[in-house]
Order: structure tokens, then C-alpha cells, then sequence
């Protein structure tokens, strides 16, 4: 068939159905991904597990389980759970995780779940607003020593103002705890 000939031919519905296809697969390919994070990355939808009986805290071996009104975990891009008995363990964790597990060392938390102190309800972690409570006769939990979380930045005021030894300048961002903030709350791991 030379040029002339190719010219003249006109498109079949078999043609306009194969476009149509293609364009479909495109679109999805395109929606499928992860909607783009502030650092250009592929968001993940992870979601908070049910905390299994047999599972032992991954700092300090308690079973969180036990403690369904302070339990917390992370989860990571393997979709990958860490369960913990308290929110100290989990910022411990997620502060310097390959202290705890080689496997996780320099991994961040795709997701992070705590449980709200004045609530319980379980609430994002990464989101959440931490008062560093550092006096265990306030606050009745695992591990006698954990930052508290709050899913409303009003309601972690409110526990500060409570207190004269506590002010704003004690709530933090989940992202705020690094190794010596981890080592204030979890000394005797280190």
C-alpha cells in the first residue's frame, strides 16, 4: 500500500474501540498511584491493623493488647506493623527504629496511630499533638512516662494549662521526637 493509498483508508469502529481502550488504561494508570506528597513522593493509603493478642511491644516486649485505651503502632511502606503499649514506645520507635530492629533502621513511618488521652479513640499519630508529660504520678498508663497524644492542638493546651510546670512550649509534632527526646522517655533501652 503506498502513500496515496493510506491516506483513503478510514478509520474502523475496531480503531475507534482499541483508542478508546487505550485511553481508558492510560487514565487509570494514572489515578492508581498515590496522590503526590509535599516531597514529590506517591502518598500510601496504609490504615491502623487490629492489635493482635500475641503481639509484644517492639521497644520494651509488653503486650500492647493489654492496654487497648493506650496501645499505638506504625506502620511503614511494607505495610509493615510495629505494635507498641504506649505512645513512648512508639515515638522511641519511630525516633531511632534501628536501634530496635535493624530491618527499620533509617525507614520512616508511612502511618502512625496513638490513642487520643482525653478520648482513647485511636487517632493519627503523625497529625496528633504531643504534650511532653515527663511526671508519671499525673497520668495513669503503661510505662508510667509517655508523651501524650491529642488528635485537637485546643485539648493538649487545655492538659498544659492544668499544670504550672507545663506550658505550650511542651507540645510537640510527631515529628519532633528524635534519640534524646527518645532517650528521656526511654532511657533504660538505650
Amino acid at each position: 500500500m503506498d502513500d496515496d493509498e493510506a491516506s483513503n483508508v478510514a478509520p474502523t469502529r475496531r480503531t475507534y474501540l482499541k483508542l478508546g481502550g487505550l485511553t481508558a488504561t492510560a487514565a487509570l494508570a494514572g489515578c492508581l498511584g498515590g496522590a503526590p506528597t509535599a516531597d514529590g513522593g506517591a502518598q500510601t493509603d496504609v490504615e491502623p491493623a487490629d492489635v493482635p493478642d500475641d503481639a509484644s511491644c517492639a521497644v520494651c516486649n509488653m503486650m500492647p493488647a493489654k492496654f487497648p485505651d493506650y496501645n499505638a503502632q506504625l506502620a511503614y511502606e511494607s505495610n509493615d506493623h510495629q505494635f507498641f503499649c504506649s505512645t513512648g514506645c512508639m515515638t522511641t520507635f519511630a525516633a531511632v527504629p534501628g536501634h530496635f530492629d535493624e530491618a527499620f533502621d533509617g525507614e520512616t513511618p508511612a502511618g502512625a496511630w496513638a490513642h487520643d488521652h482525653q478520648t482513647k479513640a485511636l487517632v493519627d499519630g503523625q497529625s496528633a499533638f504531643y504534650v511532653l508529660e515527663m511526671n508519671p504520678d499525673r497520668v495513669d498508663d503503661p510505662m508510667m512516662k509517655n508523651p501524650l497524644a491529642f488528635a485537637s492542638r485546643d485539648d493538649a493546651v487545655a492538659y498544659v494549662d492544668q499544670y504550672d510546670d507545663l506550658s505550650e512550649d511542651d507540645i510537640v509534632a510527631f515529628d519532633a521526637f528524635d534519640r534524646e527526646l527518645a532517650e528521656q522517655y526511654r532511657a533504660k533501652f538505650f
